[in-house]
């Protein structure tokens, strides 16, 4: 009994198929380029991407004869692409760094007030939603908003291809637009009347693990299955998914996601938490499973600063992996000191994510003396991460999101210093899951839940997953690290000072 997921990454796609103990039957991947058509214009070619989705599908299932029961996809979040009534496409996929809607908003928060906005949606209004995109479309691009017959978040775009034109959108992938109510689980209609839109180009919002229909007879035909009952289960923002694959299930568990983004997703209780405190620091609300709700805790940097300190500074590892087939990462790991660093990195290569959402905010490393070497700088690196992610547990603490304990997901768990750092600086246990692609691993689970295999997700989780390890806190370097994180707590508000950072 096979099932499959489908998780829409920035940067390509990937496709799984498992069997429902969680054991990976086959694999496929295609990547795709980000569209930069002007300065400040960040795109995903719509068609494109559907066409790498196609292909990964195409490959997993030439690899097993095993009868696929259903299908679930997962994609970032924010972006969207527009279709009309004949199911073209109309937009590119317009990502969360686009920088159009800037006036538009502007013009928003006359019509309606960011704190009402923020008290329907538990989101601070920024450009980095979807609706100042789909502002910019009505405003600057009518001839193209008047054939709009409906809007689709990346996940909610695979799911329409999937099933020949169904339009639904879950909770989660629905509240990255800005336009949903995060109190009645429903498109908002003052904040989309307020930016001129209408309410008709929005898909059906539904829980994730809904099943909406079944695959596209001619899609089936194309993919070269003799069969298309195959359920299309709708599934979630990505990291939700991971969530779920990771197997977090209770309040105050979190989980680590350790991809390019590195990510905290806490689990709780609505009626523990003060959302107006948690929105004020740029932390949504976000519906969860049962009555469970999380929020994104995020830096921009993570695995893309292992690879940013790999292609700038590691070509001489990079040839040794070459040579002894070692990874190069092990071999980074290898040259760093196992003391901890005196050092002090703010990892802010890529900008500053939650809490500041602060684009214009840089990269430092403080504390160097001709004895810093390379392996000393990789592993102020990673403690610069810790220590920002850090920040972020802490602010969520005030806002009455605890965390008491970590389960990691993701490449970034395949470094057990990276992951000792972390239980130090956090001064928490943290499970490292056998399963590190969690985010296709919660599709399956969905489709497992939704086809009967699993009662809930509960004991789906606990069936697929479960720790591979746990690292604890060295008590040694936890005092280290608290004397160090109240210095590093003052690097934000001095570069941004020294550098004349708003």
């Amino acid at each position: 009994m096979a099932l499959m997921g489908l998780d829409v990454g920035t940067s390509g796609v990937k496709c799984t198929i498992a069997n429902d103990h969680g054991g990976v039957i086959s694999e496929a991947y295609r990547a795709y380029p980000t569209l930069m058509p002007k300065p400040g214009y960040f795109e995903l070619n719509a068609n494109q991407l559907w066409d790498a989705t196609k292909a990964t599908m195409k490959e997993a299932l030439a690899q097993t004869s095993e009868k696929v029961f259903a299908v679930a996809a997962s994609s970032f979040g924010e972006a969207f692409t527009t279709v009309d009534a004949n199911q073209n496409v109309l937009t590119n996929f317009m990502t969360m760094t686009d920088i159009r809607g800037t006036e538009e908003m502007e013009r928003l928060s006359e019509r309606i007030s960011d704190e009402t906005i923020t008290e329907k949606t538990s989101l601070k209004p920024a450009l980095t939603y979807s609706l100042s995109k789909l502002m910019w479309i009505h405003e600057e691009a009518p001839e193209i908003y008047e054939h709009i017959d409906k809007i689709l978040p990346g996940g909610a775009f695979i799911t329409y291809r999937l099933t020949g034109g169904v339009a639904a959108s879950d909770y989660a992938l629905s509240a990255r637009t800005l336009c949903f109510n995060a109190n009645t689980r429903e498109w908002d209609d003052d904040i989309i009347a307020a930016a001129g839109l209408d309410k008709r180009i929005f898909p059906k919002a539904v829980p994730m693990g809904t099943v909406v229909g079944e695959l596209d007879p001619k899609l089936a035909e194309e993919l070269g299955l003799s069969y298309h009952d195959i359920k299309v289960v709708i599934g979630t923002h990505d990291q939700i998914a991971a969530g779920i694959g990771g197997a977090v299930d209770e309040p105050n568990i979190a989980l680590n996601g350790t991809g390019t983004v590195d990510c905290i997703l806490p689990i709780f209780k609505k009626d523990q938490i003060d959302v107006a405190v948690n929105a004020s620091h740029n932390y949504p609300l976000v519906p969860y499973m049962d009555d469970l709700f999380t929020t994104y805790a995020y830096i921009f940097d993570g695995g893309a600063l292992v690879n940013w300190y790999k292609e700038t500074f590691g070509r001489s590892e990079q040839h040794a992996a070459e040579v002894t087939g070692a990874s190069v990462y092990d071999i980074f790991d290898s040259e760093c000191p196992k003391e901890p660093t005196h050092l002090l990195f703010l990892p802010h290569l890529s900008g500053a994510a939650l809490p500041y959402m602060n684009p214009f905010s840089k990269g430092c490393m403080m504390g160097m003396d001709r004895n810093t070497d390379k392996g000393t700088f990789y592993r102020a690196l990673a403690e610069g991460t810790a220590m920002e992610l850090k920040v972020n547990i802490d602010t969520l603490a005030q806002g009455g999101v605890k965390i008491n304990a970590l389960r990691a997901t993701g490449g970034g768990t395949a470094s057990d210093l990276h992951m000792q750092i972390k239980a130090d600086v956090w001064n928490l246990p943290i499970e490292v899951m056998k399963v590190k692609n969690a985010g296709t691993l919660g599709l399956i689970i969905m489709g497992g839940v939704a086809s009967g295999i699993f009662k809930d997700y509960h004991e789906a989780m606990h069936a697929m997953n479960e720790p591979r390890i746990t690292f604890y806190p060295d008590p040694k370097n936890v005092a280290f690290y608290a004397e160090q994180y109240e210095k590093y707590k003052k690097l934000y508000k001095a570069q941004k000072e020294i550098l004349g950072i708003e």
